[in-house]
């Protein structure tokens, strides 16, 4: 179990006592299972090899009851979020003292949202002590179904074979992204990025887990006059420095945005060409979890106090959410600096009802102002694997009016929601499905910031891209070789008859007229029916005489069927044979009779 936790400096759930069995209340529970043995019913006294213990008290951890249904099935119950009960999907537990190959289904039985990916081709993650890489189950071992035991709700069942004794085995919706790990993360890459990167904490949570801002690039940093040559000249209020904002993590239960940022952060620090033109003209910003105490929980949507951020920027509160009314602080000093112009809001998410990556975004009267909003998701589309275009959205939907993308853009500000599948995605669509796994995911933040290098590159904000000077070698002149006396006197194309003749009469002679018309084929090749049969040759050349003893070729016995053909009337006597009678292809009219198509119609049908 210690081998899938990582340590925590800020709390002491896992210097709890081993032996302690029962549900959970404490710091990080709030009502997961903690190291519950579930036995069969009437056993009592010390738990036996094979009696499954489960535990989801731990950082990102999520399962709040289950139940010993038979030796080999149980239904596992999805913990809600903490003070809004409806959310229930993120699921992340662990099972030990199992026995060897012993097999079990394990049915999750209260989904919040019936409407998944587990409908098509998504499955869950697995790994264990020893084998610690996340692996996808067999698509062959999952059954999302209506379960009539379960009021006619959908369900998941999973079968699974432990195949070793001694290994904890964890289960997960997707690849947990802890705050610890960013907490990690972050201590490493701002040793790193320290050149031109700062971290700060803009706000605390509830629980007093810090929310953290990475500003790259100076936001004081005042442009050169001296420009390259290959930049034409800005206009006066073009001279600002852009500012792009990054939000992240929303939801606890998504972290696949979280390994969004992680690519983005790791490829903005290299040395590649986009990443260094990119920081060295734009200021970009992130926030890569706004919701730690959702995280650390193991909700799907909410924090603590059961707030959906994604739904209340437009009504936050200092006590309830300080992270947002921070970020809003952050936002309205951007605005109103004059030396600094917002251009993007970018809210990054996950979701479990569609595949592969898209965008929402919002929609304008002015026709000039949404095409300019629909600039920066082309980009994307030419960068992002899987780019799904027919699930993008611009929309001002009332019901969406607490979204980041609604709440905060102000003024020419471009605010989206960049949303990638918990599950996987398809390149074409009749291709196989390709699920996500850690470096898809970091190949998406890769891919966001040579977008945003590719737009301001067409709005000439960063210089273009100066090609590579060509190592090629000039073409010499083809210098022919002197062939030798004996050489010369060999080859025909050194011959002065070979050298006055005209051109023309090296190439083919043009034929003195045109070729006859063919005859068309005979009328049987042009009938397809007979087409199609053999053609029997006649040739005029005599067969070889063959020599040998003549074989008499043996006769077709011919039998008379009539015997055993029953007519209509003996099939009255037995109505159970009626069945096995094949219906008769109706007789097609004689040519001589020669019907019409209506007379065809009337003889032939019965309507």
């Amino acid at each position: 179990m210690e081998a899938l936790v990582e340590d925590l400096d800020h709390t002491t759930i896992y210097k709890r006592n081993l032996n302690y069995s029962e549900e959970s209340d404490e710091e990080g529970g709030l009502g997961n299972l903690n190291r519950l043995i579930v036995r069969p019913p009437g056993h009592s006294g010390k738990a036996k090899r094979g009696h499954l213990c489960f535990d989801a008290a731990f950082e990102c951890g999520n399962l709040g009851r289950a139940d010993h249904i038979t030796e080999l099935e149980y239904d596992l119950y999805v913990r809600p979020d903490t003070c809004r009960p409806r959310a229930r999907f993120w699921f992340n537990f662990t099972v030990e003292n199992v026995k060897q190959d012993q097999k079990v289904i394990f049915n999750i039985v209260n989904f919040g949202k019936e409407c998944t990916l587990y409908d098509t081709d998504m499955t869950p993650l697995v790994r264990s002590t020893s084998r610690q890489k996340w692996q996808r189950i067999p698509k062959r071992f999952i059954f999302y179904h209506k379960s009539l035991v379960h009021r006619g709700r959908k369900i998941l069942s999973l079968a699974f074979g432990f195949d070793r004794e001694e290994d904890v085995y964890q289960f997960a919706a997707a690849a947990p992204y802890s705050y610890s790990r960013l907490q990690k993360y972050l201590a490493t890459w701002e040793k790193r990025a320290q050149t031109f990167a700062t971290r700060k904490t803009i706000a605390q949570t509830t629980q007093k887990r810090q929310v953290d801002l990475i500003t790259i690039g100076d936001l004081n940093a005042k442009e050169n006059e001296n420009k390259d040559e290959n930049i034409t000249k800005l206009k006066s209020n073009e001279t600002k420095k852009r500012v792009v904002l990054i939000l992240a993590r929303s939801h606890g239960g998504e972290p696949p945005s979280s390994f969004i940022c992680q690519g983005f952060l790791d490829y903005i620090v290299s040395s590649a060409e986009n990443a260094s033109a990119l920081k060295d003209h734009i200021v970009i910003q992130m926030v890569p979890m706004l919701n730690p105490d959702g995280v650390f929980l193991g909700n799907q949507r909410s924090d603590l106090l059961g707030s959906d951020f994604n739904r209340c920027w437009h009504r936050a509160t200092t006590f309830a959410h300080p992270q947002l009314i921070a970020v809003k602080e952050h936002i309205r000093k951007i605005t109103a600096e004059k030396t600094l112009q917002l251009d993007f809001i970018i809210d990054i998410h996950a979701d479990i009802s569609h595949e592969g990556v898209f965008v929402r975004g919002n929609s304008y009267e002015d026709v000039y102002r949404f095409e300019r909003h629909a600039v920066l998701p082309k980009f994307l589309a030419m960068r992002v694997e899987a780019w799904q275009s027919e699930n993008c959205l611009y929309n001002a939907d009332a019901s969406l009016v607490g979204t980041a993308r609604r709440a905060l853009p102000t003024a020419a500000v471009d605010a989206y929601t960049l949303t990638v599948s918990m599950g996987g995605r398809r390149l074409n669509s009749r291709g196989p499905y390709i699920h996500y796994n850690e470096d898809a995911y970091a190949k998406i933040g890769r891919a966001l910031v040579k977008s945003l290098c590719d737009y301001y590159r067409h709005i000439g904000v960063v210089p273009p891209r100066v090609s590579a000077p060509s190592k090629k070698k000039e073409a010499r002149g083809r210098r022919r070789r002197r062939r030798a006396a004996y050489e010369r006197e060999r080859s025909t194309s050194w011959s002065p008859e070979r050298r006055v003749l005209a051109s023309r009469v090296l190439s083919p002679p043009l034929p003195r007229a045109t070729p006859p018309l063919r005859a068309l084929p005979p009328r049987t090749m042009r009938h397809s029916v007979l087409r199609t049969r053999p053609q029997h040759k006649h040739e005029d050349n005599a067969l070889p005489i063959i020599t040998g003893t003549a074989v008499r070729t043996p006769r077709l016995s011919v039998f008379d069927l009539t015997a055993n053909i029953r007519t209509p009337e003996m099939l009255q006597h037995n109505p159970f044979s009626c069945s096995r009678i094949q219906a008769r292809r109706p007789s097609r009219p004689s040519r001589a009779r020669g019907f019409t198509s209506d007379e065809y119609d009337t003889h032939e049908s019965d309507s």
